[in-house]
């Protein structure tokens, strides 16, 4: 492989003329667009919160949504202080905008939209500046939002979205740094703002790696300036504001919340020494997790960074591309910084794909693997796109259990889908977008064609079959169940135990949801012998282990999600009031 400053797409062997060159350029960028964004659409909408990470986030934009504490995070009725609050506060926004037409998910699922914008117009203009494209270079967004570990956790409402577009912006600003021609106040205030976007969405994390990168450029001679200094001067003054003004509002609002956050969420979790889910099972896991979901993108920067070391030697490339050697030290970084944190989890890696897939975006493959690359594609992704309309007849129509397989195991088979004329005609035009890319698929390159079937794949499964996962992943049919079965308890009197929820082993994802769909904010329970708080009690079981719930209580519910069978909710009435 070998690094070129043009374009990845290969060029026709025989150069047509310049009217018809223009109008295939115009048809190549347009239909990268559109299939840039029918991804980023499929899949964003007319569905309900999933697991994981999903329903804790949509609990805490409904409180802000309700405006019933603006300053503090809270799931349901309690307060949930993992994480900064700017992904909650532009979904609860959005959402108030488009409260008349949209439900509140919809809406704040139009932030994470608007946040996946800011990322791809970030990292399409740095790799058009780096590669010397005249056009937006579609490639580097496809590469950040279409390997293997960003495709699901781009579509999710969870802080790492914004995180992922503060580093986006932060990374572009800080390349533009390496030129002499750049402005040092305009693009030391974007590399401020970029990392106070990340540090307001998820923590200390990613604003820590790209402090040390602004560090580190040091010993590259293009930011060892003293306009590079001024920059920095600048960024730490647009970093402020998200750094001071919400910390110290949380502060005046409860001491221990903001300890528990600050040190518990962000060390804590770091170092190990409070335990709080995601911690790493193995070294060799962490690898192989790198490898598979860094594709294609982290695949490709390695050969590309190969083929210009080996063309140009190492500390060429960090004269002549200082640009490129920033990004690497960033990856190097975020890399080492994941490997010595004690808690990982493979949404973490999300912020590493902007610097990824501009490095990825710049290496022209070979053609044996261009051609290899552009007929496995045509071939597996027409095949899966054809198996997911099979797969949507047969369960139209029915027959679900036809040549299943291991389907059973995450989708309940049993489900009959309603037709959607809707979702069926966005699923004809993401197919349309397929056969127009399978018809310009030289022009498009190898890997912008992939990235077209890898569209078609997703694109189908996110419209035609939605409904189908929706059902399997979302609590809206076993929580509408538990609705019903709570509406025939009678209440013994007006008191608030008489009519309050309590909770135990219910999770935060669990609680957000049971707000969300039937406005019950249940009461959580330190143990079963406080269980006489409330008038009902509700218990979440596991597969590995049934909850045993005292004497004196008889059950009115149990039920869970379909294809589930690790969960499983179960709710008490003193035997009395049944």
């Amino acid at each position: 492989m070998s690094i070129v400053t043009t374009s990845p797409p290969s060029l026709p062997p025989s150069p047509p003329a310049p009217a018809s060159y223009s109008a295939r350029s115009r048809t190549v960028f347009w239909l990268s667009a559109a299939l840039l964004f029918a991804f980023l659409l499929a899949g964003l909408f007319d569905r309900d919160p999933w697991k994981a990470d999903e329903p804790y986030s949509v609990g805490m934009v409904l409180n802000f949504f309700r405006g019933h504490d603006l300053i503090v995070p809270r799931v349901a009725a309690d307060p949930f202080v993992e994480k900064p609050p700017v992904m909650y506060w532009t979904g609860a926004m959005l959402a108030r905008a488009t409260s008349g037409v949209l439900p509140v998910f919809q809406g704040a699922q139009l932030a994470v939209l608007a946040w996946l914008v800011l990322a791809v117009f970030c990292v399409g203009r740095l790799a058009q500046r780096l590669y010397g494209s005249d056009n937006f270079h579609w490639l580097a967004p496809m590469l950040m939002v279409g390997s293997f570990g960003a495709i699901e956790n781009i579509h999710k409402l969870t802080a790492d979205v914004p995180q992922l577009a503060g580093a986006a912006l932060a990374l572009a600003a800080l390349a533009r740094l390496a030129r002499s021609e750049s402005c040092a106040r305009r693009w030391g205030l974007l590399f401020g703002t970029g990392a106070g976007i990340a540090f307001l969405s998820k923590g200390l994390l990613v604003p820590g790696v790209l402090g040390l990168t602004a560090l580190a450029v040091l010993v590259l001679p293009a930011y060892r300036t003293r306009r590079y200094a001024a920059a920095l001067g600048w960024a730490v003054l647009a970093s402020l504001p998200w750094l001071i003004v919400w910390p110290v509002l949380f502060w005046r609002a409860s001491e221990p919340l903001f300890i528990e956050w600050f040190w518990d969420n962000n060390f804590g979790r770091f170092f190990g020494f409070v335990h709080l889910g995601g911690e790493r099972k193995s070294y060799w896991n962490d690898v192989t997790s790198l490898l598979g979901l860094t594709f294609p993108a982290g695949w490709l920067a390695l050969g590309a960074w190969i083929a210009q070391c080996r063309q140009t030697g190492l500390r060429r490339f960090a004269a002549e591309r200082p640009e490129l050697a920033m990004l690497w030290l960033y990856v190097v970084l975020f890399v080492l910084t994941l490997v010595v944190s004690s808690a990982i989890r493979d949404i973490y890696m999300l912020s590493l794909f902007p610097a990824i897939a501009v490095l990825g975006a710049g290496v022209r493959l070979p053609s044996w693997l261009e051609k290899t690359w552009s007929g496995v594609a045509l071939v597996l992704m027409s095949v899966l796109g054809v198996f997911l309309w099979v797969r949507w007849g047969l369960q139209l129509t029915g027959n679900g259990h036809v040549a299943a397989g291991p389907i059973g195991k995450w989708l309940p088979l049993d489900y009959v889908l309603p037709f959607s004329p809707g979702l069926v005609l966005a699923a004809v035009v993401v197919a349309g977008l397929w056969v127009s890319a399978i018809v310009h698929r030289r022009a498009l390159g190898a890997l912008v064609f992939g990235f077209a079937g890898l569209t078609f794949v997703w694109g189908t499964l996110s419209t035609l079959l939605l409904p189908w996962v929706n059902e399997a992943r979302s609590y809206r049919t076993p929580f509408a169940s538990l609705k019903a079965a709570l509406a025939k308890v009678p209440h013994t009197g007006t008191s608030e135990a008489s009519t309050c929820v309590g909770s135990f082993n219910v999770g935060e994802s669990e609680r957000g949801m049971l707000d969300y769909f039937i406005d019950v904010r249940p009461v959580q329970l330190p143990g079963l012998a406080d269980a006489s708080r409330c008038g009902v009690l509700l218990v979440l079981d596991k597969a590995s282990s049934r909850i045993t719930v005292p004497e004196g209580w008889q059950m009115i519910w149990q039920g869970g999600r379909a294809g589930d069978t690790n969960e499983r909710f179960r709710a008490f009435v003193p035997s009395a009031v049944k």
